[in-house]
C-alpha cells in the first residue's frame, strides 16, 4: 500500500473537495490527518502514476481562471514529486523503454537546418 501526503499549502485539498468537484478518488481512498494534511492511498506506484495522468487530463478541461485548476496542478505535482513515485518511474523498465523510444523518434523527425 502506498500513501502520499498532500501537505497544507495555498490550496488545502480535503475529502469534501473531492466530492464537491466530482474528482476521482484513489484506489484505496482518501484519509484526512487532522488539519495538517490529506493522505491519498493507492495499492501501488503504478496506480498512483495512472491517477496523476487522469488528474492531468482533467486539468486540460478546466478553465484557466478556475480555482480548481491550481488545486489539481498542486495535486499532480505532489504525486509526481513523491520520492517513491520518482524512484518507480526512474527504474521502471517500461518507462525507460518509452523514454528511449521518444528520444529516438525525436531525433528521427528533427528538422535539418536549411542549407
Amino acid at each position: 500500500m502506498l500513501r502520499i501526503n498532500i501537505p497544507t499549502g495555498q490550496t488545502k485539498l480535503t475529502t469534501a473537495d473531492f466530492k464537491n468537484y466530482h474528482l476521482p478518488t484513489p484506489s484505496k481512498g482518501i484519509k484526512e490527518k487532522g488539519d495538517s494534511e490529506t493522505e491519498l492511498i493507492f495499492d501501488n506506484e503504478y496506480e498512483a502514476v495512472v491517477y496523476a495522468d487522469q488528474i492531468e487530463e482533467i486539468v486540460t478541461n478546466v478553465s484557466k481562471t478556475s480555482p480548481l485548476r491550481s488545486i489539481l496542478r498542486d495535486l499532480v505535482t505532489t504525486i509526481r514529486n513523491d520520492d517513491t513515485i520518482r524512484n518507480y518511474l526512474e527504474y521502471s523498465t517500461i518507462y525507460q523503454w518509452l523514454k528511449n523510444r521518444v528520444s529516438t523518434i525525436r531525433i528521427a523527425i528533427k528538422p535539418t537546418p536549411a542549407s
